[in-house]
């Protein structure tokens, strides 16, 4: 086999000797956050070129598709805040396929055209998971392996980012990300009850990646966040969930109140960003009033 990348293959676009970040950085949290700009230091101070390989499909949906969480954020987002994070690097995407899972784990390293690699712990490469730094150094690369981030006396991973969110902690997602956690979608029209029912029109945005990846469940209920259509901010009310007092949805969206803002926004697409923790879960109410008079005071508590 050859050791060279073919020019049809990503990793074609690896400069020969560089320093490279790898990992599926799915969250790009405070720890893939920290691999990287010690990815990007050393290059700076040896002069040599930077670059990061990631993977566009993930290897857990390929690999074990039952127990496949959902992504923390979109592929456009991702590739967006990883551009963000690295403006001078080379970014390798490489598709996660069965061929290239199926690499065997020296051939893949031979690919790396002797990078100098920074990776995770818990980094492992080829078919069968078979390549390890250790493995990796044994054939010659420099790796720096890069502890785990703590915060709160505990590993930061993506996993538990999700389980801060699943249970309606974005405020603890947030100081695990450096960010606050964010989503964008598309608006779209709902059945127009908010405005001319409750006084607070909202936009319809679903729950949905922009290129139709499931998303991370979300806990159901109502959140504080800040909206953003093209340049403009505004804080914003959200209701996540199914609306079972109205519409008995059968897939969570997002209702958003944009406070101060006009207009009709169909069709434009909407970055809802959450940094607190949920003002409170979602409910049944037993009456259009009793409704109308919680939507007040979550508008008081919003404010």
């Amino acid at each position: 086999m050859s050791a060279a990348p073919a020019a049809d293959d990503p990793l074609f676009a690896l400069p020969p000797d560089a320093v490279l970040a790898v990992g599926a950085f799915d969250g790009l949290h405070l720890g893939h956050q920290t691999l990287i700009a010690d990815t990007l230091a050393l290059a700076r101070a040896e002069s040599r070129p930077p670059a990061i390989l990631t993977f566009t499909g993930s290897p857990r949906a390929l690999l074990d598709p039952l127990h496949a969480p959902g992504a923390l954020f979109d592929r456009r987002a991702a590739q967006a805040h990883l551009h963000d994070l690295a403006p001078d690097a080379t970014l390798i995407f490489q598709p996660f396929t069965p061929a290239f899972a199926a690499i065997p784990a020296e051939v893949f390293a031979r690919r790396l055209r002797g990078a100098t690699v920074f990776c995770g712990e818990d980094w492992r490469f080829g078919a069968r998971a078979e390549g390890t730094p250790e493995r990796l150094r044994a054939w010659g690369h420099d790796v720096r392996v890069v502890p785990y981030a703590q915060w709160r006396g505990a590993r930061i991973s993506s996993t538990r980012i999700r389980a801060d969110l699943a249970e309606g902690r974005p405020d603890a997602a947030a100081a695990m990300l450096g960010r606050p956690w964010a989503f964008t979608g598309r608006v779209v029209r709902g059945r127009g009850l908010a405005g001319p029912t409750f006084g607070v029109p909202t936009l319809n945005v679903p729950y949905v990646g922009r290129d139709g990846e499931r998303m991370a469940p979300l806990a159901h209920g109502v959140y504080r966040a800040v909206a953003q259509i093209g340049r403009d901010r505004w804080p914003a009310l959200l209701n996540f969930g199914v609306a079972p007092s109205v519409k008995g949805l059968a897939a969570p969206l997002f209702e958003a109140h944009l406070i101060g803002a006009s207009g009709d926004f169909y069709g434009a697409e909407v970055t809802l960003r959450l940094a607190d923790a949920r003002l409170r879960p979602e409910r049944k109410f037993p009456s259009l009033d009793a409704l109308r008079a919680q939507i007040q005071a979550d508008l008081a508590a919003c404010r």
